[in-house]
């Protein structure tokens, strides 16, 4: 009996020993089967070059910019402008009172009106003296006299009538106008101060025509010339703009040691002065792996390629860089020689068969 156990023991054994074998090798078929072949494009990873940048920040400021002030003494009126509006060349920005002007004008017409009285006064004894000379009835004393009398009156009312324009011309004064289009970005005074010259009330500024201004290292500063390109993206702008670098002030900031550098602009909308910048100046090239940006792909929330190794595919982590013309820098993950694919890779697995359609690049 007990041998009869034993033998029926080594059949269960033996059965159950044949049935996970072939449970394993079902297995593993089934594993083998499940690997689907990709038709893609293969390329070898190379070296590729990218231009050096610095980075740099900057602010937007206008090319066309005034502080509007009085050439007058007097009382501001019919300040009417807003901050933040804007106004064309010519336009009436404020006025002066122009009481103490009018009467200034008042003034000097009386005294032109008084010089040419005395003028033709004068003329009349010149003329009269005159004719006594020439009939030898006066002495050469006498009438020396009253030519230069008539020269003097002359001479005063040429200067009554200089008088007069210039207190005329001190009216036109009184209405201070916009001397480009613009807009007005800061208001000095209030109406009924007291304006004086050289005292701005208003400042405007001509936003068609803006500039970026940055401050740079001595060592960046070197590398630069008039007529250089750089980047330049501005807050509140979606895609960045080409400047071109216009000013370059040799003398350093003794405080920051830096140097002022000012780039034109295109024509943009919608950007003030004061606007932040980013400029990206470019200083040579460098070497780094360059891949097509089409060969990363995305597995649970990280970015890889798939490397090829003996006609499978297998995903591979790696640290991107900088992107440039369709290429995307590769910064760890890689080596150079390997083949990773570039197309039709969103849904390859590990370990999927690859069949090259076409190779990107020799040695692919």
């Amino acid at each position: 009996m007990k041998q009869f156990y034993q033998v029926l023991t080594l059949s269960v054994l033996a059965s159950a020993l044949a049935l996970t074998g072939c449970g394993e090798q079902d297995e593993h078929v089934a594993k083998q089967e499940s690997h689907q072949t990709i038709e893609a494009t293969l390329t070898t990873v190379q070296l590729g070059s990218v231009p050096m940048k610095s980075v740099v920040p900057g602010t937007v400021v206008s090319d066309q910019k005034a502080q509007i002030a009085s050439r007058l003494i007097g009382y501001i009126k019919d300040l009417n402008v807003k901050e933040g509006q804007q106004v064309k060349r010519g336009e009436i920005l404020f006025r002066i009172d122009s009481t103490d002007i009018k009467s200034q004008i008042a003034q000097a017409n009386s005294a032109y009106q008084q010089a040419i009285a005395a003028l033709d006064d004068a003329k009349l004894d010149y003329d009269r003296f005159t004719k006594l000379y020439k009939e030898d009835s006066v002495s050469k004393q006498q009438y020396d006299k009253i030519r230069l009398q008539y020269s003097v009156a002359q001479e005063n009312l040429s200067a009554a009538k200089s008088a007069l324009d210039q207190a005329k011309s001190q009216l036109n004064y009184a209405n201070v106008k916009a001397p480009f289009d613009g807009i007005v970005v800061q208001k000095m005074a209030e109406a009924g101060a007291l304006a004086s010259p050289g005292q701005p009330v208003v400042v405007i500024e001509n936003l068609q025509s803006i500039s970026v201004q940055t401050e740079v290292a001595g060592d960046l500063y070197a590398a630069l010339h008039p007529g250089d390109e750089a980047t330049v993206l501005i807050d509140g702008q979606e895609k960045p703009v080409t400047g071109t670098i216009y000013t370059l002030v040799g003398a350093a900031n003794p405080k920051t040691r830096t140097h002022t550098v000012k780039l034109s602009l295109p024509s943009i909308s919608g950007v003030n002065t004061g606007t932040f910048a980013r400029v990206s100046f470019t200083r040579g090239e460098r070497q780094t792996v360059m891949i097509p940006e089409s060969a990363l792909v995305t597995r649970a929330g990280i970015e890889g390629v798939f490397v090829v190794r003996d006609g499978k595919a297998y995903f591979t982590m790696v640290r991107t860089g900088m992107k440039l013309n369709g290429q995307v820098e590769i910064q760890a993950g890689l080596d150079l020689g390997e083949k990773i694919v570039v197309d039709n890779n969103q849904s390859l697995l590990n370990g999927d068969l690859v069949k090259a359609s076409n190779q990107a690049n020799q040695g692919a």
